[in-house]
C-alpha cells in the first residue's frame, strides 16, 4: 500500500477526494486536537494531510507545466530540461559568458598590441618627435596630419622618420567655456606624459607653458650655431619660475618658406626644445634649417 493511499485512509477519505474536502477533515482534527486529543494521533494525521496536500499541489504544477511546454511536441521534454537548466544555473551561465568575453577582448587586444609592438620594432628610429600645441588644424580633406608629416619628411630627405603628435588648444584671449577647458585639460594630461623632442607652438600656447620649466634654455645656441640667423623679431626671451634674468626659450619661424609649405592652418610657428630631448643635435638642425630659409626671403 502507497504512502499516499495510506494517508487518505487515515483522515477516512477515499483516494479521489477533492481538496475542499481534505481541508474540510483536517480543520476538524485540528479543532479535535485543540480539544487535548491525542498528540501523536493529530501528528500523524498533520503529516497525512501535508503529504496528501503536496501530492496535490505537484499535479497541478505538472499539469502547468505539461501545458506550457505542449507547444513543443516531441520536444517538450528537451525544452523543459533546459529551461530547468538555465532556472538552476543562470547565474553561473551569466557569468561565464562574461568571462568568455572578457577572455576575448583581452585576448584580441593582446594581440593588436602583439602585432603593433612589431609593427613599430620594423619601423626606422625616430629622428625627431614634435607636438604642435595650440590652434593648429592639418589639412583634414587632404590627408590630414599624414599629409603634414609626409610634407616635413620631404624638407628634411636625410631623415627616415618623424613622429608627429597634435594638440589642439584654443586661444583663452575671449575666455574659456567648457569645451575649451576640456581641451586645456587634455593638453596638460599630454605635457606631463608625452615627451617630444620639440613643441611647435602659437603664442597663446607659449605664453601658457613659456614659464612652467618645460622648455629648455636656448641661450648657448643662440649665441652659437642660430645667431647669424637670429634677431630681435624671431628670438622669443622669457624666464622661468626659477629665473632671475631672461632667457630666449624659443624661436619663430613663422616666415620660413618651410612653414608656408606646410598644410596647415596657423597663425605662429615657435619652436621651442623639451628639457631633456632624446634627439637634442636633430632638433637644433630642425630650427637651423627653418631659419635658414626664413634668412633668404
Amino acid at each position: 500500500m502507497s504512502d499516499l493511499k495510506k494517508a487518505y485512509e487515515l483522515l477516512g477519505l477515499p483516494e479521489d477526494a477533492s481538496r475542499e474536502e481534505v481541508e474540510r477533515v483536517f480543520d476538524i482534527e485540528l479543532r479535535k486536537s485543540r480539544a487535548k486529543s491525542s498528540e501523536h494521533d493529530f501528528e500523524a494525521k498533520l503529516k497525512a494531510y501535508k503529504l496528501i496536500t503536496g501530492s496535490d499541489d505537484r499535479q497541478k504544477i505538472e499539469e502547468k507545466s505539461r501545458k506550457r511546454y505542449q507547444k513543443w511536441g516531441r520536444f517538450a521534454g528537451t525544452a523543459e530540461k533546459v529551461e530547468d537548466f538555465f532556472r538552476l544555473y543562470r547565474t553561473h551561465v551569466i557569468v561565464s559568458i562574461i568571462a568568455i568575453i572578457v577572455l576575448t577582448v583581452a585576448t584580441v587586444t593582446f594581440v593588436n598590441h602583439r602585432q603593433e609592438q612589431k609593427r613599430l620594432a620594423a619601423l626606422p628610429p625616430i629622428d625627431l618627435s614634435i607636438m604642435y600645441l595650440g590652434g593648429f588644424m592639418s589639412d583634414m580633406d587632404n590627408g590630414g596630419d599624414t599629409a603634414l608629416e609626409q610634407a616635413m619628411m620631404e624638407q628634411f630627405p636625410e631623415w627616415k622618420r618623424l613622429k608627429l603628435t597634435m594638440t589642439y588648444l584654443p586661444s583663452s584671449d575671449q575666455g574659456m567655456g567648457g569645451a575649451d577647458m576640456a581641451y586645456q585639460q587634455k593638453a596638460m594630461a599630454l605635457l606631463a606624459t608625452e615627451k617630444p623632442d620639440i613643441y611647435i607652438l602659437d603664442q597663446a600656447s607659449y605664453d601658457w607653458i613659456g614659464g612652467s620649466g618645460v622648455l629648455e634654455n636656448l641661450d648657448e645656441y643662440a649665441n652659437g650655431v642660430l645667431k647669424p640667423l637670429l634677431n630681435e623679431n624671431n628670438k622669443i626671451i622669457g624666464r622661468s619660475e626659477d629665473d632671475t634674468e631672461d632667457h630666449v626659450y624659443a624661436i619663430d619661424i613663422t616666415n620660413s618658406k618651410l612653414a608656408e609649405q606646410l598644410p596647415l592652418a596657423k597663425q605662429q610657428m615657435i619652436v621651442g626644445l623639451r628639457i631633456g630631448s632624446e634627439n637634442h643635435d636633430k632638433a637644433i638642425h630642425f630650427i637651423e634649417r627653418y631659419l635658414q630659409e626664413a634668412s633668404t626671403k
